[in-house]
């Protein structure tokens, strides 16, 4: 048979490197990567971005129109509230933040009589899989108790999986990458912290003993070395001599590393350059199409989990023939204002858009009684 391929196991959430040491020699956990600028910046922009996108069910009907089921009882709580403590945004952030650095997240699906009531999140760290014939067993630690739940209680919204059952943990696989970014920052600021000078050696053609040694380095580090002490004239005796033997930020290549750090993290999260506030490589025109090409090919996959998640664990079968659940996108796709009512212009024209609608999408009520419309071109 087919559930062949997973075996009775306990599938833990791929962690097991977490918190070892990396190629570049820093431990990586939750907090140190958070801690990378680059790394914030970019969950922070996935995070807040698909949590304030509105997150809507609609009704669908046999004519192929759609309308937005707001006396379904899941429509509030999806787009509201979906526990007393949280609203949908807070909810939301916090899941997607789980699915960037552990791959996966869950939710605990509170039921009253059948219907969903609450959504309530549970750290993936505390939660293990086991797979037992074509059910999923999900067991949650919290302060030393085990609580067992079935398929049916639990939201499991995955990232890229080898198996379909547990996401990938980009804390666990990437740790070499976050270690890098990591390993750079804090060269750097131990560079800058000596005031970027470069290191030197003192030379005298006398011969010092093993405490005049000591004590002179200790003398010039306290008098010339670190923050607040730079440009202080050095006054040597004894036919001392100072010889730089350091390089500059630009010829150690200090600040190509940075860059080079903060484009590798962007690139494992998939977030344009420009929404991490890096606009090198951006012009005024081209920032239009990295939003989009941000829509298409970084939240949209991101998207459709959720939704086909959320769908399959919050929906009965019956109710997945009646509902479905979307985001709704249209804020990512708008372009400017001259633009946006040229193209309203032409759809109202063309006949396959109404006034009423064009004024909808700009958040504007309706016009009056038909009779008493009154606009021009």
């Amino acid at each position: 048979m087919r559930w062949n391929f997973w075996k009775k196991r306990s599938w833990a959430n791929l962690d097991a490197f977490e918190g070892r040491e990396t190629s570049s020699g820093i431990h990586i956990n939750e907090t140190v990567a958070l801690g990378i600028p680059a790394v914030y910046a970019c969950i922070r922009v996935l995070t807040e971005a698909i949590a304030s996108l509105p997150l809507i069910i609609y009704e669908r009907f046999d004519n192929g129109d759609r309308e937005r089921a707001r006396g379904f009882s899941l429509f509030s709580l999806l787009h509201d509230s979906p526990n007393p403590l949280m609203t949908s945004f807070e909810l939301r952030e916090l899941l997607v933040g789980y699915l960037c650095l552990r791959g996966n997240a869950y939710c605990f699906i509170e039921r009253d009589g059948g219907e969903v009531v609450a959504l309530w999140p549970l750290h993936p760290d505390r939660v293990t899989v086991d797979v037992s014939g074509r059910e999923l067993i999900y067991k949650h630690q919290n302060d030393g108790n085990e609580k067992t739940y079935s398929m049916a209680d639990i939201l499991h919204i995955r990232g890229l999986s080898s198996d379909g059952i547990i996401g990938y943990s980009p804390l666990a696989l990437l740790r070499d990458a976050f270690g890098y970014a990591k390993a750079v920052g804090e060269y750097s600021s131990s560079y800058f912290k000596n005031d970027a000078s470069p290191g030197g050696i003192l030379t005298t053609a006398g011969t010092l003993s093993v405490q005049s040694h000591s004590n002179l380095r200790q003398a010039w580090s306290e008098g010339y070395q670190g923050k607040g002490k730079h440009h202080r004239v050095a006054i040597l005796d004894n036919d001392l001599k100072w010889q730089s033997i350091g390089v500059s930020p630009q010829d150690s290549q200090l600040i190509e590393s940075q860059k080079f750090s903060v484009v590798e993290i962007a690139r494992v999260f998939r977030v344009p350059l420009n929404l991490v506030m890096d606009y090198e490589r951006s012009t005024y025109s081209n920032v239009t199409e990295q939003n989009r090409s941000f829509l298409t090919h970084t939240l949209q996959p991101w998207l459709t989990r959720i939704e086909q998640a959320m769908g399959k664990s919050l929906l009965t079968e019956a109710e997945k023939e009646r509902y479905f659940i979307e985001h709704l996108t249209q804020g990512f796709l708008r372009s400017d204002t001259k633009t946006r009512f040229e193209s309203y212009k032409i759809a109202i024209e063309a006949g396959f858009l109404t006034i009423d609608e064009v004024r909808q999408m700009e958040n504007m009520n309706k016009l009056p009684e038909p009779g008493k419309r009154t606009y021009a071109f």
